[in-house]
C-alpha cells in the first residue's frame, strides 16, 4: 500500500511539473445558465495522465493550475447531465445536455434532476421546471418536500425546526420578500438539514434561494397585484424597479400588504387548583393587519472580483392592526355551577417606523476572499387594549392595559476564506449588540405593571475547513460563542437573572458517492436562547381564572443532531436522531396571590430525543411532473403531572403529492395534497388527522411578460384540528378553526425585470429572529 502511494505521488508530481499554467473556462447548461459544482477534471495527453481537478463556482466559472504539456483534455461532470470530454484550451466554455433514460414505455428526463444532493444540501431545481410556474416564492417553498408553512408564514424543515431563509446569501429578515420574488426568477433552492459553524448557533435548518442571473444593461420593472377571497379578504399589491449600467445597480421595491384573518376555537379546561375548575371557553377573533415595506439600495461590480452595495428598508407606520377577540366562559367548581361571564376585547397596535440597513463588501484578493457586512436595525410597537367583562354571578370588570416594545440592534460580520492543502478555510467572527425595553401597564391593577429592559452582547468567531478527497468531501467546523446578558426591571438588575455564556458548537461532515448513490454524514450541535417574550416577566390577563406569564430563569437549549442524507436518480431520503437538553415547554403553576388562578409560563425539560425520516420520489411522466414525499418524527418526552409521569412518544406521520400537468394552450394545473396524522408534539396531543388540497391553473401570455393564475387554497377546509395540552394542574382541549379556505388572483407583468447583483449578506441574524 505505501508503495501505491508512493508511485501515485509521484505520478501526479510528474503531471503537475509538466502541466503547470492557469487554465480557465466555463460551464453552462442548454440554456447559457451556469452549472454550480459540476467536476472538472484535467487530463495530461498522450497518456491521460490525471492532473488535477476542481469545481465551478455559482457563475460556473473554474481555474485550474496547469503547465507546460502541448496537449490536455478536460472531463467535466454534473448529476443530470451528460458528461462531456473537450480539449482544454483558455476561456473555454462548456456546454453539459441533461442526460434521459428510458423506463419501460416511461421516460424520466432527468433535466437537471428535480431534487439532487450537493455538498451540505438537498437541492430543488426551480428553473426549467413546473416549480417556476408557481407564483411567488412562497409557493415554491409551499410545494417542495420536508418544508411545513404555519398560519403565522414561518417555514419550517420537517424534524428540524424552523428554518432561516437566504435568498442570493442574503437573509430575508422580512418573510413578505418571499413574495416579491417571482418564481421565474429562481433558479434552485437549497435545504440545508445541518448548518455548519458559519451560521448563528440558534439556526438549526437553511433554506437558500439562488435566482438566475440575468444579463444586460437598462431599465426593468416587475409589477404584481394579488387578490384572496374567503371569509376574509386579503391584498398583495407590489412593484419592483431596477437599472444597471455599466457595473452599477440601482434597485427599489414598494409592498402593500393587507391581512384579514379569523380565528374560531373551542377550548375544554380542567385545572386543578384549591379545588377543580372546569372552563367551557369560546374564542372567536378577527383582526386587520395592514403593513408596507419600501426598499432601496445600490451595488456596485467595481470588477468582477469586487463588489460594494447599500441597502435601506423602512416599514412606516399605516393605519393602527385593529384586533377583536369575544371570550365566552361557562364555569363550573367541582361540578356544580359557579359562574358565566362574556369577555369583549378590542387591541389596538400602533407600530413605528422600523429602519433597518445594510451595507457590504464582497471579493477576493488574490486567493484570499472577503464578505463583511454591518447590519442597523431599529422597530418598536404600541399595543393598547381595553376590555370589557360582564359575569353572571360577580361584579363586572374593565381590564385596561398598554404593552410597549422598543428594539434596537447593532451587528457585524466578517468571513475570510482562502484555500488551503486543496480545500478552502474559512474563518470569521461576528459582532451582535441588542437593546430592548418592554412596559406593561394596568392601571386597574389587575395583575402587576412592569418595567423590564434587556442588554446582551454577543461576540462570536468560527471556522470551517472542507476538502474533496479520493474518497469524498470532508467538512468540520466550530463556533465560539460568548454572550453576556443584562436585564433590569424598573431600572434595577435583577439579581441571579443577568448571566454569561461561554460555549463551543462543533459540526462535521462527510460526503460521497458509492455506486451511483450520493451520500452525506453529518453532525451538528445547536443552542436555542429563550426569546425575550419567554423571559419576560410581564404578566398577561386571560381571564379571571388564568394569566400568562414568561419564566426569566429559563435555559437555553443545546441540541445534538445526526443527520444521513442519501440521494439516488430520482429517489431522495434524509434520517435524522437529534437531542435537545433544557427543551422548553409550556407549563401551570397556581397563581401565588389567588390560589384559585392559574399562571401559564414556560419551564425546561431535561431531555428530548427525536427520530426523524423522511423519503421523496420525483420522477417526471410526459406532461405530468408528480412528487410524492412520506415521512415521520418520533419523539420520546417524558412530562411529569401531579407526581405522575405521563408520556409523549406517539409519532406524527407526514404525506404529500404534488401535481403539474401541462394542459394545451399553455395552461398549467396543479394539484398538491397534504396529509398530517395525529401524534405528540413535546406536551401536546394532536387530536386529529388533517387533509388539505391546494389546486390552481397559471397562463402566460406575450412570451411569459404577462402571467394570471387562479388557485384555491385549503377547497375542502381541512386546516385546523384540534390538541390536548396537560401539564400539572391542567389539562385543556382546544379545537381551531382557520379563514384557511380561499380563492386567490393574481395577475403579474414583467418588462426587462432582472435581479440585483446585492451580495450583502447581513449580520446579527439570530439575534433579529428573537426580537
Amino acid at each position: 500500500m505505501r508503495r501505491y502511494y508512493i508511485l501515485l505521488i509521484g505520478t501526479l508530481a510528474a503531471a503537475c511539473a509538466t502541466y503547470a499554467q492557469q487554465l480557465t473556462g466555463r460551464v453552462v447548461d442548454t440554456q447559457n445558465q451556469p452549472i454550480e459544482f459540476a467536476n472538472v477534471a484535467l487530463y495530461a495527453l498522450p497518456d491521460s495522465a490525471l492532473v488535477t481537478g476542481t469545481i465551478t463556482d455559482a457563475d460556473g466559472d473554474f481555474t485550474l493550475e496547469g503547465g507546460t504539456a502541448k496537449r490536455a483534455l478536460l472531463k467535466i461532470s454534473f448529476v443530470g447531465y451528460e458528461t462531456q470530454t473537450v480539449e482544454a484550451r483558455p476561456g473555454v466554455t462548456v456546454t453539459l445536455k441533461p442526460e434521459s433514460t428510458q423506463l419501460g414505455e416511461v421516460t424520466v428526463r432527468a433535466n437537471r434532476s428535480a431534487i439532487r444532493l450537493k455538498n451540505d444540501a438537498l437541492v430543488a431545481s426551480v428553473q426549467g421546471s413546473m416549480l417556476s410556474q408557481a407564483g411567488t416564492a412562497n409557493d415554491v417553498l409551499r410545494r417542495l418536500p420536508s418544508l411545513t408553512t404555519d398560519n403565522k408564514g414561518n417555514i419550517s424543515v420537517f424534524g428540524k425546526g424552523e428554518a432561516k431563509i437566504y435568498i442570493n446569501r442574503r437573509e430575508v429578515r422580512d418573510l413578505s420578500e418571499l413574495d416579491q420574488l417571482n418564481s421565474a426568477d429562481i433558479r434552485d433552492v437549497e435545504i440545508v438539514r445541518n448548518p455548519g459553524a458559519g451560521y448563528d448557533a440558534s439556526v438549526k435548518a437553511v433554506i437558500r434561494i439562488n435566482t438566475v442571473r440575468h444579463a444586460g444593461d437598462g431599465f426593468g420593472f416587475d409589477v404584481r397585484s394579488s387578490w384572496y377571497e374567503g371569509e376574509t379578504t386579503d391584498l398583495r399589491e407590489q412593484l419592483n424597479v431596477n437599472w444597471h449600467k455599466r457595473g452599477w445597480d440601482v434597485f427599489g421595491t414598494v409592498l402593500y400588504g393587507r391581512g384579514a384573518y379569523l380565528i374560531d376555537s373551542r377550548i375544554t379546561q380542567q385545572t386543578r387548583l384549591d379545588t377543580l375548575w372546569q372552563q367551557e371557553n369560546a374564542l372567536y377573533a378577527t383582526g386587520i393587519d395592514r403593513w408596507m415595506r419600501i426598499m432601496a439600495g445600490t451595488n456596485w461590480e467595481i470588477s468582477p472580483k469586487h463588489y460594494v452595495g447599500l441597502r435601506y428598508t423602512l416599514s412606516p407606520t399605516l393605519r393602527d392592526d385593529i384586533n377583536h377577540t369575544t371570550f365566552n366562559s361557562m364555569v363550573h367548581a367541582d361540578s356544580a355551577f359557579y359562574d358565566e361571564w362574556h369577555s369583549d376585547n378590542a387591541r389596538r397596535t400602533t407600530n413605528d417606523p422600523a429602519h433597518r440597513l445594510n451595507a457590504y463588501y464582497n471579493g477576493t484578493v488574490g486567493r484570499l476572499g472577503i464578505d463583511f457586512n454591518v447590519d442597523f436595525y431599529t422597530s418598536g410597537s404600541t399595543s393598547r387594549s381595553h376590555a370589557v367583562e360582564t359575569s353572571r354571578m360577580q361584579e363586572d370588570r374593565v381590564v385596561n392595559s398598554e404593552n410597549r416594545v422598543r428594539n434596537r440592534l447593532a451587528a457585524s460580520k466578517l468571513i475570510l476564506s482562502y484555500p488551503v492543502f486543496g480545500g478552502e478555510l474559512s474563518v470569521g467572527g461576528e459582532y451582535v449588540r441588542t437593546h430592548r425595553t418592554d412596559m406593561y401597564s394596568n392601571p386597574e391593577r389587575i395583575v402587576p405593571s412592569s418595567d423590564m429592559t434587556a442588554d446582551e452582547w454577543n461576540s462570536s468567531l468560527f471556522a470551517e475547513y472542507a476538502r474533496e478527497t479520493p474518497i469524498g468531501q470532508f467538512g468540520v467546523g466550530s463556533r465560539y460563542e460568548h454572550v453576556r446578558s443584562d436585564y433590569l426591571s424598573d431600572g434595577r438588575p435583577l439579581d441571579g437573572l443577568n448571566r454569561n455564556y461561554n460555549q463551543w458548537f462543533p459540526n462535521v461532515s462527510f460526503g460521497t458517492r458509492v455506486k451511483g448513490v450520493d451520500l452525506q454524514l453529518a453532525y451538528t450541535a445547536k443552542t436555542q436562547r429563550p426569546s425575550y417574550r419567554q423571559l419576560t416577566s410581564n404578566v398577561y390577563y386571560a381571564n379571571r381564572l388564568t394569566l400568562q406569564t414568561g419564566n426569566p430563569l429559563l435555559k437555553p437549549t443545546l441540541t445534538h443532531d445526526v443527520s444521513l442524507t442519501a440521494s439516488w436518480r430520482i429517489v431522495q431520503l434524509t434520517a435524522s436522531y437529534r437531542q435537545e437538553r433544557d427543551a422548553v415547554i409550556d407549563r401551570t403553576e397556581r397563581s401565588r396571590i389567588d390560589p384559585k388562578v392559574s399562571l401559564i409560563t414556560y419551564t425546561n425539560l431535561d431531555r428530548l430525543p427525536f427520530l426523524t425520516a423522511f423519503a421523496t420520489v420525483t420522477p417526471a411522466f410526459g406532461v405530468w411532473t408528480p412528487q410524492l414525499s412520506a415521512g415521520f418524527v418520533k419523539q420520546w418526552a417524558e412530562v411529569e403531572i401531579d407526581g405522575k409521569p405521563v408520556r409523549y412518544d406517539r409519532p406524527i406521520f407526514r404525506i404529500s403529492l404534488n401535481n403539474s400537468l401541462r394542459l394545451p394552450a399553455g395552461l398549467l394545473f396543479t394539484l398538491d395534497v397534504r396529509y398530517r396524522s395525529k401524534g405528540d408534539e413535546r406536551n401536546l396531543h394532536l387530536t386529529d388527522d388533517v387533509w388539505v388540497v391546494n389546486m390552481g391553473l397559471t397562463r402566460s401570455f406575450f412570451s411569459d411578460r404577462l402571467s394570471v393564475m387562479l388557485r384555491g387554497w385549503d377547497v375542502f377546509r381541512g386546516e385546523g384540528g384540534g390538541a390536548i395540552y396537560r401539564s400539572p394542574h391542567m389539562e385543556s382541549y382546544q379545537v381551531d378553526r382557520y379563514d384557511s379556505q380561499e380563492f386567490e388572483l393574481t395577475l403579474r407583468y414583467r418588462f426587462n425585470a432582472a435581479k440585483s447583483k446585492y451580495k450583502g449578506t447581513g449580520a446579527g441574524t439570530g439575534e433579529l429572529e428573537r426580537l
